[in-house]
């Protein structure tokens, strides 16, 4: 579903948290730049500083030997004064002494100060200073200031052992750099100080920070414009890719109604914008596939579920009169005979020609899909129906699903079968509205196909008895609850020449369940393959068991589907069998059905039977003469025996016209090298007419109905008494 366009980010939101991302990365650069340049700056103060502070500290000490009779300067390696030697006689407070302090604060454009050392109390008292009263007097009247350094002062401690001090002193509450001087007499004792600075120290720190603000603004100027162009330029650049993101979030939602474009652009958009196109194109032929049936080009099931699924979505179930509408499943009669026979090319000519003609006849509001095979649903417009209302929609489904197709392998005739369910009467859910329809569409092909049939209620519970049979089919055959039941054929002289082997099922509750029942139950549940490989496993197992206890066996015929007959592993299971049961070798018969005929045109059949007859297999074709044969088919397939259908003999008892199209068969078949078998024979009248037609064999309820094995061994080599008076046929 499409979200909310609230929840939908803008092309603005990526620039941002792009641009945010990155000024997180460059305000961390700057920032670093910055401190690393403010530290380099703050060094470089007080290196100058240091520098300045040397200088006045040698200017001061070269003025007062310059002035001051016998002073004399010693300088540690670096040419700094370290003391200044004089006569401690010459520290009293005198005119000199202010004229030399103010010459050196000219000098070192900073404050100078003298101090004499005042041993009884270990302090230094100031006898001169460049220091002016807010009057602009001396501070201290050229008189001594006692006690203005003492222990404590940072100075103390340093200059107590006549070393100089370089550095910070407090003033007046404020803090100056200052170079302090010892002042010694000529036996080396401490007799004073020379101080100089060259100013206060918070004006130091303060260029500092008002360089640290500055760069501080000019990063933050820098942060913001390069936010504001990167936001701008990024939104410029990113904004086809916005649109490009915009599309493929529609792809990912399912809307493929989005034009790409920018696909003309040369660069890395037109490219991207190239492989989306691509994919919406990918994905429209993805989504034409997964709804659309590749054979027909009309809907599939996955399409009519979707369709189901929105209707469902719009009825009102208080009042269906205007959301109401009807459910037809549509199944071809006759369509597996036309594969049978013509090929499956032939059939999908067939559905393609079937769909466009339903697709044609379509009204507004109604909707055709395939649901696979031969099966094709069709909705009707939304209203209010009833089964009266539905017979044109019917009819006209009917007549453009029937009639006679033509296919590059001839025409091809079919009929439809129509089940019917009303929505939501009929179910309120796809899948209960679906079942319905198609427990309708098996009731009506069962008993009246071509025809059509709404659902009933009593029709769940013959659906429910399949599934019951399909279940306990399944389980049966794991079990091995099935036996095999053998019908005997004779010859005209009552001889015991074959056996039909027969499947029956003893259900442990139910008894005993009839072929008729389970054996349709076993195609449409897709069990025919796996009851089929039993019965023959069995029916070898058992000529092989009755060869060791008999010298003449018959011939045993075992019914075969063309389901199994197509599966590519049954030539290699038969052979297999033959392995296994070696007296099963020129005595085992499959009986094929009479489309088989027909359907060897497409080549398979042919190799398939070529194969099997080289095994030593016996081939039957049984109830000849249902379908849509012809004997002329016979003598292009290695065909061992053909079965003619009960129909015929019936037909022909007291009717010579039909006697005589009887003999006209036998004879071809004859004549042809084929065992001709009459199927169905319930009185002596139908078993004299088969000895009339010189027949080969005799099959049915007169001389044995289905017996177990023991009961069948015990007819071998005994002349059935059946055959001993026959009545008189007329010719």
């Amino acid at each position: 579903m499409e979200p909310d366009s609230h929840d939908r980010p803008s092309g603005w939101w990526f620039p941002a948290r792009t641009t945010a991302y990155f000024l997180i990365v460059a305000a961390i650069t700057l920032g670093t730049l910055a401190v690393l340049g403010l530290r380099q700056i703050n060094s470089i103060n007080a290196e100058n500083s240091s520098v300045r502070l040397d200088r006045a500290g040698r200017a001061a000490a070269a003025l007062l030997v310059e002035r001051v009779d016998g002073a004399t300067i010693t300088t540690n390696a670096n040419g700094s004064p370290v003391a200044i030697t004089l006569d401690a006689d010459l520290l009293q407070p005198a005119n000199s002494w202010d004229e030399l302090l103010d010459a050196i604060g000219g000098v070192n454009q900073g404050a100078a100060n003298l101090f004499r050392f005042n041993a009884q109390t270990d302090s230094f008292d100031r006898l001169s200073t460049t220091f002016r009263t807010p009057e602009g007097d001396r501070a201290g009247g050229s008189q001594v200031e006692p006690g203005l350094i003492t222990a404590g002062h940072p100075a103390f401690a340093s200059l107590s052992t006549a070393t100089p001090y370089v550095g910070e002193v407090p003033v007046a509450g404020r803090l100056r750099l200052a170079y302090l001087t010892p002042l010694t007499a000529p036996d080396g004792s401490l007799s004073g100080i020379l101080a100089v600075d060259v100013g206060w120290v918070d004006d130091l720190n303060r260029i500092n920070n008002e360089a640290a603000n500055q760069a501080a603004s000019v990063t933050a100027l820098l942060l913001i414009a390069l936010a504001v162009i990167c936001v701008v330029v990024m939104f410029l650049s990113f904004r086809p890719l916005h649109r490009l993101t915009e599309v493929a979030h529609a792809l990912g939602t399912g809307d493929n109604e989005r034009t790409v474009g920018l696909t003309e652009r040369g660069d890395e958009i037109g490219y991207l914008a190239k492989g989306l196109a691509k994919v919406a194109e990918l994905q429209q032929t993805l989504e034409h596939r997964a709804y659309n049936d590749a054979l027909t080009e009309i809907p599939n099931r996955a399409a009519l579920i979707r369709e189901l699924d929105l209707r469902f979505a719009s009825i009102e179930f208080d009042d269906v009169t205007d959301t109401a509408f009807a459910l037809l499943i549509i199944d071809l009669d006759g369509f597996k005979e036309v594969n049978d026979g013509l090929g499956h090319q032939a059939g999908d000519e067939l559905l393609a020609a079937l769909s466009h003609s339903l697709q044609e006849s379509l009204y507004p509001g109604e909707f055709l899909a395939r649901l696979g095979g031969d099966e094709f649903a069709l909705l009707s417009a939304v209203g209010n129906h009833t089964m009266q209302s539905l017979h044109p929609l019917v009819e006209r489904a009917r007549f453009h699903a029937s009639g006679v197709f033509a296919t590059n392998a001839g025409n091809a005739c079919v009929t439809a079968s129509i089940g019917i369910a009303l929505v939501p009467q009929h179910g309120q859910t796809s899948d209960e509205a679906m079942r319905h329809a198609d427990l309708a569409l098996y009731e009506v092909k069962r008993a009246k196909p071509g025809s059509a049939l709404m659902y009933e209620t009593g029709l769940s519970a013959s659906f429910d008895r399949q599934m019951y049979v399909v279940t306990e089919l399944r389980r049966a055959l794991a079990a091995n609850q099935l036996s095999v039941a053998y019908q005997p054929l004779y010859d005209m002289t009552g001889t015991l020449r074959g056996l039909e082997a027969l499947s029956r099922w003893e259900h442990p509750v139910e008894g005993a369940i009839a072929p008729s029942e389970f054996i349709p139950v076993a195609e449409g549940a897709g069990l025919i393959e796996p009851l089929g490989a039993w019965i023959l496993e069995d029916t070898c197992r058992q000529l092989a068991e009755w060869a060791r206890e008999h010298e003449r066996v018959p011939i045993v015929s075992v019914n075969v589907s063309t389901i199994q007959l197509r599966h590519p592993d049954f030539v290699e299971s038969v052979a297999e069998l033959l392995r296994k049961y070696p007296a099963a070798r020129g005595k085992l018969c499959l009986e094929l059905t009479e489309s088989v005929l027909v359907s060897h045109t497409s080549g398979w059949h042919r190799r398939v039977l070529e194969q099997l007859s080289g095994m030593g297999v016996l081939l039957a074709i049984d109830d000849f003469g249902t379908g849509y044969s012809s004997l002329s088919y016979l003598n292009e397939l290695v065909v061992d025996e053909v079965k003619i259908d009960r129909s015929f003999v019936v037909a022909a008892v007291g009717d010579d016209s039909k006697t005589q199209l009887l003999d006209g068969i036998v004879g071809l078949g004859r004549g042809l090298g084929m065992v001709v078998v009459l199927e169905g024979i319930e009185t002596a009248e139908e078993l004299a007419l088969a000895r009339q037609l010189d027949c080969d064999l005799v099959q049915g309820f007169l001389m044995g109905r289905p017996m177990p094995a023991s009961a069948v061994a015990d007819r071998f080599d005994v002349i059935s008494p059946n055959f001993a008076e026959l009545p008189v046929v007329a010719a």
